[in-house]
């Protein structure tokens, strides 16, 4: 769905939009979205619509699966409530589910996560050392542990649903195919041909179909771990011998083997998870707490984005901050250039957006089309500014700054010192370094918009309270106070001299002239 055709909008619940889809799971595909009330993006995720399989109607087989996909359905719902109730950072929030009136399929709205798969940063795992793969290895087991405690079984972790976020947090995806343990954990004869699970991750009991509980999940993180630490799963499949059969068969290589640099003890705990026999495995908890000392080992320096030992090292410590460019916003790799006509549509959009109250809609939308105007000069100008006055508008001052202090020495360069929408960037810009305590830059900006100001505009009084404070915030107390005695009487002349207005910034100057 693009932005900029919102005749196309599709909408579940007449609240949540569906924009653009990230991936397809186990049993539904997920979309990036918005929620209209709460102007938030959320990842939706529907259910897959069922595929018949080609059986003559009315036959008891066409009856069972019939059957078997209406139990799918309940379970599903009956899943979703499950996972919905698991309180842990480990699991994306669930925020709402539904039913989609035109095709029946359920859909669920949850948390929009920022980072990239384990099946993205596998590729270069051998480069990280062991305590990378022991983090992740052990907040996963963390994560099951709760899981377990309620009696879900996942039955397809794997590195594609598991997120590495920019904080380092690990998320579990995919709850889609999780099942109540006692409910349906053993497959129905009604299930024809079809395995839960993935083949290179798929433990003994359920290559062979039978019961699955929480070992099965442990066997799978094995294998995660041992695909981490050597860059290739436990067994491979050939033209002889399926995954399936290894995972029945073939006892697992010791990790050693392959790298050298894995202690002993890990080595011995990734074999034990691998075990044949679900009973032979450890538990999620002793798993988690087998792989905690190996979390720190040889970490030197502050962990950065996305490493998954920084929850362990810096608890609660504030998210990494991505660096933001200084420069022009360089296009997307395999972006398609912005034309004329769409930036036209995108501006419309974005009126439209606005005039709803759906700020941060409005904010993607302009951010997607101003990494795509980079090759026109002029169109970036235009688009980023549009940008910046949509971050200020939402509050998000230090972005908004940002921009403006790079894009407003171009317009000025292009329309002049006296152009109203020069003079009300000024404004923004220096409202927004007012706002976050940069009182240099902000008297800069609020100096320069009051010297070319109507004296009668709401705003030239706001510019000089602004300046005032930041002056008296950073030293010039005389300067600052003069200010705010220059916006007495103009308060004074719109809301009469005994307002509560007038006394509020009366009591205002009275506290600051007190001040050593």
């Amino acid at each position: 769905m693009s932005d900029a055709a919102p005749i196309d909008e599709w909408l579940l619940a007449g609240r949540y939009r569906v924009d653009a889809p990230i991936g397809s799971g186990g049993m539904g595909e997920v979309w990036r979205g918005y929620d209209q009330q709460l102007d938030r993006r959320i990842a939706i995720k529907l259910m897959h619509r069922p595929t018949p399989m080609p059986l003559p109607s009315g036959s008891p087989e066409a009856a069972a699966l019939i059957e078997a996909a209406v139990l799918d359905r309940e379970r599903f719902l009956r899943e979703i409530r499950t996972t919905a109730r698991l309180d842990h950072s480990g699991i994306p929030t669930v925020y709402d589910f539904g039913v989609e009136e035109a095709s029946g399929r359920i859909y669920l709205v949850m948390q929009l996560l920022y980072g990239q798969t384990l099946a993205e940063a596998i590729p270069n795992s051998l480069q990280q050392p062991v305590s990378w793969s022991a983090a992740i290895g052990a907040q996963i087991a963390a994560t099951l542990v709760d899981v377990h405690r309620v009696d879900v079984v996942h039955r397809d972790i794997k590195p594609s649903n598991v997120m590495l976020t920019t904080s380092g947090v690990i998320k579990l995806l995919d709850f889609g195919v999780a099942v109540l343990q006692g409910a349906a954990a053993l497959p129905r004869l009604t299930q024809i041909g079809k395995t839960v699970g993935s083949p290179p991750y798929m433990s003994r009991e359920q290559a062979l179909g039978n019961l699955v509980g929480p070992p099965t999940d442990v066997y799978a993180l094995g294998c995660v771990l041992y695909e981490m630490l050597t860059g290739r799963v436990p067994f491979e499949a050939s033209p002889t011998r399926s995954y399936q059969d290894h995972h029945v068969n073939t006892p697992a290589r010791s990790v050693r083997l392959l790298r050298g640099d894995v202690p002993d003890e890990l080595d011995e705990l990734i074999l034990a998870m691998l075990a044949k026999q679900p009973g032979e495995r450890p538990e999620a908890e002793a798993v988690y707490e087998a792989l905690l000392p190996f979390v720190g080992a040889g970490v030197t320096g502050v962990p950065g984005e996305r490493d998954p030992r920084r929850p362990f090292l810096r608890p609660l410590a504030p998210t990494p901050r991505s660096v933001r460019p200084r420069g022009p916003a360089p296009a997307k790799v395999d972006a398609v250039p912005l034309d004329v006509d769409e930036a036209l549509a995108v501006l419309a959009r974005m009126r439209e957006l606005l005039d709803e109250g759906h700020l941060q809609q409005a904010v993607d939308l302009l951010e997607d089309a101003y990494a795509r105007a980079g090759h026109q000069p002029e169109l970036a100008l235009e688009i980023g500014l549009d940008l910046a006055l949509a971050l200020y508008d939402g509050d998000e001052f230090t972005r908004a700054a940002d921009l403006l202090d790079r894009l407003l020495p171009e317009l000025v360069l292009r329309d002049g010192d006296d152009d109203a929408y020069v003079q009300y960037l000024r404004y923004a810009a220096g409202t927004s370094h007012a706002q976050i305590d940069s009182a240099d830059d902000a008297v800069r900006y609020l100096t320069d918009y009051l010297a070319h100001a109507d004296a009668n505009d709401p705003l030239y009084r706001d510019a000089m309270y602004s300046r005032g404070i930041m002056l008296h915030a950073s030293g010039h107390a005389a300067a600052g106070l003069a200010d705010l005695d220059g916006v007495l009487p103009l308060l004074a002349a719109e809301y009469g001299p005994d307002s509560i207005h007038v006394r509020t910034l009366e009591r205002r100057i009275e506290k600051l002239r007190s001040q050593p």
